[in-house]
């Protein structure tokens, strides 16, 4: 992310996980002084770049974010939260499914030629 995005500063992976069976969010805080635009173009960003089945971006509406929200699913949801100086890139999704298993069959279904979501729970 630092030499992709020309960040001055490393971002800091923030894993969030709870005693629940499967799922997880991760975090990473990002602050204004360290990017080359605002929160509303981080967001447009994502919008723009993660549309699909399989990793789309959904607006921060929740107060409380659970982790496990995703369990059982094969998909990764992430959004951006905090204001204009602190920013809070998020993404859940459940770390048995997404995480190993979700994302070989993906692979396996782009090497064969099949739909890529062919077998994923969405």
């Amino acid at each position: 992310m630092v030499k992709i995005c020309a960040l001055e500063t490393a971002p800091v992976f923030c894993p969030i996980v709870a005693d629940y069976y499967s799922g997880m969010a991760v975090t990473v805080p990002l602050f204004r002084k360290d990017l080359k635009g605002s929160v509303e173009d981080v967001v447009a960003l994502y919008q723009d770049c993660y549309h699909s089945s399989i990793v789309h971006y959904e607006p921060c509406t929740e107060g409380l974010l659970a982790g496990n929200a995703l369990s059982g699913r094969d998909d990764m949801e992430i959004t951006v939260a905090g204001n204009a100086d602190r920013i809070l890139l998020i993404s859940r999704f459940d770390n048995l499914g997404k995480g190993a298993s979700g994302a070989a069959i993906q692979n396996m279904n782009l090497l064969l030629g099949l739909d890529e979501t062919a077998g994923l729970v969405l």
